[in-house]
C-alpha cells in the first residue's frame, strides 16, 4: 500500500468513530429516560399509604374497675309464737349473732336464750312489752332457741358479715337497745356516751369473727362522760340500754 492510500483509510476509520459517539444528528446528546414510576399501591410503590385516624377514646386508656371483694353472709332467720315455746336445731356459723325480738301482749318476763354451746347465751332478759336488737359472739354448732314469753314474740337471728364499713366520727342515738354498723375502726378511739334510763346501760364494739369484743361502757342508770377503746377493723357497734341514749365515735 503506496502512504496515500494509507492516509485516506485512516480517515475514513476516523469520520466513522467521531459519528457513532454523537447522540443525534445534529450533534447534540441525548437525555437519558427516567424510569417508569409505579402508581400508588401497587408492588414496589414508595408511596405510603394515609394513617387511620384515632380518637381520643381510643387513645386514652380505660381503667379497669376495682374488682368488688365478696362476703358470705348467712341467711336471717325468723320465728315466731306466743308463750313460752322451744325451736331446736337452728344453725349457727359461728361469729357476731344478732338477735332482734318484739314482745307484745306480755307483762310478765321475757326472755330470748341460744342454748348449745359451752356456754348459754342469753339475748334478751325484760319485763313486759319489749322491741330491740342484741348482739354476742357465739360458737359456730346448732342451738336451740329458748324463749320465755306470756304475749307474741317474734325473733329473727341475722349473722352480718361485711367487707368494709362506713368511716368514723359517727353519731347513733336512740331510745331501745340496738345494733349499728358496720363501721371502720383503725385502732386508738374516742367514745362519749349519755343515758337517761334507769337500767344497764353497756357499749360493745363486736367484730364480724372471733371471740371477744371490747366493751367500751358498763354502766347502771343515768349517764353521761367519755372513755377511749381500741378496734382495728369492720366492727358494729351494740348499745344495751333503758331510756334515751346517744353515742359519739371519733
Amino acid at each position: 500500500m503506496n502512504r496515500r492510500d494509507y492516509l485516506a483509510l485512516t480517515g475514513t476509520a476516523l469520520t466513522t468513530a467521531v459519528a457513532g459517539c454523537s447522540g443525534s444528528g445534529d450533534g447534540s446528546p441525548e437525555e437519558a429516560e427516567e424510569p417508569n414510576e409505579p402508581a400508588a399501591g401497587e408492588e414496589g410503590s414508595n408511596t405510603e399509604a394515609p394513617e387511620e385516624e384515632t380518637t381520643d377514646t381510643d387513645a386514652e386508656e380505660q381503667p379497669e374497675p376495682e374488682p368488688t371483694e365478696e362476703v358470705d353472709q348467712p341467711e336471717a332467720q325468723s320465728f315466731s309464737g306466743s308463750g313460752a315455746e322451744v325451736e331446736q336445731d337452728v344453725p349457727i356459723g359461728g361469729g357476731l349473732t344478732v338477735v332482734e325480738a318484739t314482745h307484745t301482749n306480755g307483762e310478765s318476763n321475757f326472755q330470748v336464750s341460744l342454748v348449745g354451746g359451752e356456754f348459754d347465751d342469753l339475748f334478751v332478759n325484760a319485763i313486759g312489752e319489749y322491741d330491740g336488737e342484741t348482739a354476742a359472739l357465739i360458737d359456730e354448732g346448732e342451738y336451740t332457741l329458748d324463749v320465755e314469753a306470756d304475749g307474741d314474740w317474734e325473733v329473727e337471728i341475722r349473722q352480718p358479715r361485711a367487707a368494709s364499713g362506713d368511716s368514723l366520727p359517727q353519731s347513733l342515738e336512740g331510745d331501745t337497745p340496738e345494733v349499728h354498723g358496720p363501721f371502720e375502726f383503725d385502732g386508738s378511739h374516742v367514745a362519749t356516751g349519755s343515758h337517761s334510763g334507769e337500767a344497764n346501760f353497756q357499749v360493745h364494739v363486736y367484730p364480724a369473727e372471733g371471740s371477744f369484743g371490747e366493751l367500751v361502757f358498763n354502766e347502771v342508770g343515768q349517764y353521761d362522760g367519755e372513755t377511749t377503746f381500741r378496734h382495728s377493723g369492720v366492727g358494729w357497734v351494740a348499745v344495751q340500754a333503758g331510756g334515751d341514749w346517744s353515742l359519739e365515735l371519733e
